[in-house]
């Protein structure tokens, strides 16, 4: 025997002062205007299985501990318990404590949890009309992938930071192969052409040739001190050094350029919402880990008592905000490597042109200014590297003002340099010899650069090519298993679908996730001929509310096998009354076992449900309510559902001659429109859809007069509206305030009010009391229920 809910108790919570709902394991259908508590009930259902109200996640200016208080309460106040059978087992969450399952509802609890057994209307949209990478989230929430779309979405951050930093290495080779070239003075496209090159100028100057790169500074050391005394040799060595590094801007506009586009792409990310989530990323994910692995209750930041259970589901839930973004921030984070990396190369020169000058009294003024340019940079890194992350915007503004104030330094120390070369007293020979030093030192530098990026390049490709695969193996690997999901709910989406649209051109429903894409899925359905296309291209608003009905309930028998309870909160707005009789068709032949709680303010919808309850023999399956009222002060008004007739039963019994006549031509006007509906009568348009009593009557009993030839039947039916003629007069009076009332007695309305049920009964099936239809192609009228079996049948022309 499957668990099943037997009561409800709210207290405090949103609209819901005090509420008891007794459901003895059975089904619910409840009706309400909007505004009356309706979906207050649905969201203390939710708050208790997964501790939270998914409406007010997210959204800016709502939250949990403001708004699902009732107004007149605190937080602390909420309470919803849930009695369940079998076990009698009586379950409570408060705001700061959840219930505890036990073993009998391990599996209930576990689906519920994941609040996968609501469907809202906006859940719908979310199924049919969002966009891929929403549409995936929301399915995927059903199937419970969210921690696989953790792990890929780490694996794709290191495959990109890997895939960054080798692009980045590349790029600064080539930087230093161009830089290479233009030092020489020659065309460099490997290292091999720069000893010849090399050798080439020395020669030129007539100097000794050097033998290997291996050899330039001992080289460079022996022309030093062929030209100069001792003393002077280490003093030029550190100018020209400085030099080297002064010689070009130590910060290009290339960089600006970069940072610039970065800055851009940072912007079209940084939303409100989405800036707070990427801020505390690394936070999240540390924190998840640890509350969940420790078995923590306490919040080990603040030392508070947490919920642990609601922490981890409201983490899980942000997190899906970032899986959201990744694939807009991927580029973000490989472009940002390489800029990172030529800021803290930037950030090096600094410090080694810093640790030189000091050397020179004469360059202290720029030795400061330089200390002051180099700590301004590092906190620009940090700057840079958090837009990475999408904490802010890159101050770029800032950076051009100090771009300009640090090479103006490089500028200063370049010119002084040269000026305290000048007072060492070189002849032109040793400034010949000195440049040649200074070529071949740079050279021999940017030779060593190059085989050290090299080396590194190597190592990252190596990493990146494993990263590469690990994740692209996992990615479609994920792919084939979740479309493997996919296809095998898919004959349920199909089979559901025709059972709402039978005979209509439209079929072959596919879920497809979308190749080439991280995690999106597309919908695609065969339409009028056509193959493949998008759902909302061809159908109609009613059409695409069912098709994400059946999405919801084809994944629903797939994944909550272990959970019996199907919410439906008012989600057949848009779909017509013939549709909505095949929807009741599909909940109760597919999901007859299921204990389903239906909300809905559509009168026709719920007497639809009613409908198909007795004409499937489930009315002792279902607890039939109504929202009679709603205050601040009360919440809502629940009362059992009492049918028309027995309202106004109630209602001459108690001698209210206005009440009941009220009510009984109101019931008269639903006849007369279930009846022009049924046998397919034609009537006078109206855009309201709203018909009076008069309106209605002439068509429909000229219509059964020419429709039905079966001589009994039709005879009934002429003495059924003689009789409604004869006390028309009473529900005339009645219904308008008309000084002639007090002069009609209990006994005259009775007869109106007999009347109106004759008229109703003469069109029920007398098998099973399902209103009759008109199937033209028969030609004939018959009992509208396919379950009947003794189904009245009249014959018409």
């Amino acid at each position: 025997m499957s668990i099943k809910i037997k009561k409800i108790n709210i207290h405090a919570f949103r609209g819901i002062l005090d509420l008891e709902l007794e459901l003895e394991g059975k089904s619910l259908l409840l009706r309400g205007e909007n505004g009356t508590g309706k979906s207050s009930i649905v969201e203390a259902i939710e708050f208790f299985f997964t501790g939270k109200v998914s409406h007010l996640e997210g959204v800016q200016g709502l939250s949990l501990r403001r708004h699902a208080p009732h107004v007149n309460f605190a937080p602390d106040d909420i309470n919803v318990s849930i009695t369940f059978d079998p076990g009698n087992i009586f379950l409570t969450r408060t705001f700061t404590s959840a219930p505890s399952s036990s073993a009998p509802l391990e599996d209930y609890f576990k689906i519920t949890q994941k609040g996968t057994f609501i469907l809202r209307r906006s859940q719908i949209l979310e199924f049919i009309r969002s966009q891929p990478a929403e549409r995936f989230r929301a399915i995927g929430s059903i199937v419970g992938i969210q921690s696989l779309d953790n792990v890929e979405l780490e694996m794709m951050r290191l495959r990109d930071e890997l895939e960054g930093k080798v692009a980045s290495k590349e790029k600064e080779i080539n930087r230093l192969i161009s830089d290479l070239s233009n030092l020489i003075g020659k065309e460099i496209t490997e290292i091999k052409d720069v000893l010849p090159a090399l050798n080439e100028t020395l020669q030129k100057a007539n100097l000794p040739l050097i033998m290997s790169l291996e050899e330039v500074d001992k080289h460079a050391q022996e022309m030093m001190r062929a030209v100069r005394k001792a003393e002077s040799i280490e003093r030029i060595a550190v100018l020209n050094e400085i030099l080297k590094i002064t010689n070009i801007p130590l910060i290009s506009q290339e960089i600006v350029t970069e940072l610039d586009d970065i800055n851009e792409k940072v912007k079209y990310l940084l939303q409100d919402r989405a800036r707070v989530e990427l801020s505390i990323a690394g936070l999240l994910e540390t924190g998840r880990k640890f509350i969940e692995e420790e078995k923590m209750n306490v919040c080990p930041l603040c030392e508070q008592e947490i919920n642990r259970e609601r922490l981890l589901i409201r983490i899980d839930d942000r997190l899906r905000i970032l899986q959201a973004l990744s694939d807009k921030a991927s580029e973000i984070r490989k472009i940002s490597v390489g800029v990172i990396d030529n800021l803290k190369g930037i950030s090096n020169k600094l410090s080694s042109a810093i640790s030189k000058i000091e050397l020179f009294d004469e360059l202290s003024k720029e030795k400061e200014m330089l200390l002051d340019k180099f700590r301004i940079l590092n906190v620009f890194i940090d700057k840079v590297t958090s837009a990475k992350d999408f904490k802010n915007e890159i101050p770029i503004q800032e950076f051009i003002q100090q771009k300009e104030e640090t090479n103006n330094i490089r500028l200063s120390i370049s010119t002084k340099c040269n000026s305290l070369l000048s007072t060492i007293g070189l002849s032109e020979d040793e400034k010949k010899v000195l440049e040649v030093i200074r070529l071949i030192e740079q050279a021999r530098s940017k030779v060593k650069d190059i085989s050290n990026v090299s080396s590194e390049l190597k190592a990252y490709k190596k990493r990146y090519e494993l990263a590469e695969k690990i994740y692209s193996t996992f990615s479609e690997t994920k792919k084939a298993k979740i479309q493997e999901v996919y296809n095998t709910i898919q004959e349920d989406m199909q089979n559901f679908y025709s059972m709402l649209h039978p005979n209509e051109p439209h079929k072959n429903i596919e879920l497809v996730v979308a190749l080439g894409r991280r995690a999106s899925t597309e919908m695609r359905i065969e339409s009028f001929g056509r193959k493949g296309e998008d759902p909302r291209a061809l159908t109609s608003e009613g059409h695409l509310d069912s098709l994400g009905l059946c999405v919801f309930l084809a994944f629903v028998k797939k994944f909550n096998e272990g959970c019996p309870l199907i919410v439906l909160d008012d989600v057949v707005t848009t779909i017509d009354a013939g549709h909505r009789e095949n929807i009741c068709k599909l909940l109760f032949e597919k999901f007859g076992e299921k204990q389903l709680i239906i909300t809905t303010h559509d009168g026709i919808w719920y007497e639809q449900l009613r409908a198909s309850q007795r004409a499937y023999g489930v009315e002792g399956n279902f607890k039939n309510f109504v929202i009679i009222g709603w205050n601040v002060d009360t919440g809502p008004i629940v009362r059992p559902y009492k049918a028309r007739w027995e309202r106004i039963q109630e209602k001459t019994a108690a001698g209210d001659k206005s009440g009941a006549g009220n009510e009984a031509r109101q019931y008269l006007e639903w006849i007369l429109e279930t009846i022009c509906e049924a046998l397919q009568i034609p009537v006078p348009f109206k855009s309201s859809g709203r018909y009076e009593v008069r309106e209605l009557l002439m068509p429909a009993k000229k219509r059964v007069d020419s429709l039905i030839k079966e001589n009994t039947f039709k005879a009934e039916i002429s003495k059924t509206f003689q009789n409604l003629d004869s006390t028309m007069i009473m529900g005339n009076l009645l219904s308008h305030n008309n000084i002639l009332v007090e002069n009609v007695s209990i006994e005259e309305v009775k007869g109106f009010c007999d009347s109106v049920r004759k008229l109703h009964n003469i069109f029920l099936c007398p098998e099973c009391g399902h209103f009759v239809s008109y199937y033209r192609d028969l030609k004939i009228i018959r009992c509208s229920n396919p379950k009947c079996k003794k189904p009245l049948e009249v014959k018409t022309d």
